[in-house]
């Protein structure tokens, strides 16, 4: 011992048991993880309210999405463009690259529900998405139903799914944070 230090040789057996014995419980760790997580357990469908507008939507859970509204840290799930027809004005739809880009057009209305989202994916480095903040968003997981009342739709400009199982990305993180209440017994219906 050298000022409160230990210093000294370690065995090599010492090390190399450490070392296997870490790589073992990482295997059985993620292992464990796996199996729980299966891709039935990832598919899930949203019904998303905007003022009178109501809209069915096929979603994954994204593990990897933590996106939030950067001033009120509102969670946001992405939406393709066109899933949202019928929910968001066309105007809005329509426009989202020059309302991003702050170009003299009206809002009108909707202007207390959008929001500009910053992020940074794999894709694309400080990209930005539209956002309109929505009303109420039912989330069926495993047969309950999931209330959240604060939340942002992202407008994504393209298709996440090329297969079109699902037009809706949301995070783990606002299933968890948001304190939804939970309905057990869904009536959800089903797609």
């Amino acid at each position: 011992m050298k000022g409160g230090r230990l210093i000294g040789t370690y065995p090599i057996k010492v090390v190399l048991a450490g070392g296997i014995i870490g790589f073992i419980i990482t295997t059985i760790s993620f292992k464990n993880v796996k199996a729980k997580i299966t891709k039935k357990d990832m598919n899930c469908s949203l019904k998303i309210q905007i003022d009178n507008n109501e809209k069915f939507i096929k979603a994954i859970i994204d593990t990897g999405n933590f996106l939030k509204e950067p001033i009120t840290k509102t969670p946001v799930i992405v939406v393709e463009k066109d899933a949202l027809r019928d929910l968001v004005p066309e105007y809005i739809i329509n426009n989202s690259e020059k309302i991003i880009k702050g170009e003299d057009f009206e809002i009108q209305e909707y202007a207390s529900r959008i929001r500009i989202i910053p992020f940074s994916s794999l894709g694309k480095q400080n990209g930005i998405l539209l956002g309109v903040k929505g009303d109420l968003l039912i989330v069926n997981l495993e047969e309950k139903d999931i209330y959240i009342k604060n939340f942002i739709i992202g407008i994504y400009d393209g298709v996440l799914s090329k297969s079109g199982k699902y037009q809706a990305l949301i995070g783990l993180e606002i299933l968890e944070e948001t304190g939804g209440e939970v309905n057990e017994h869904s009536e959800f219906i089903k797609m």
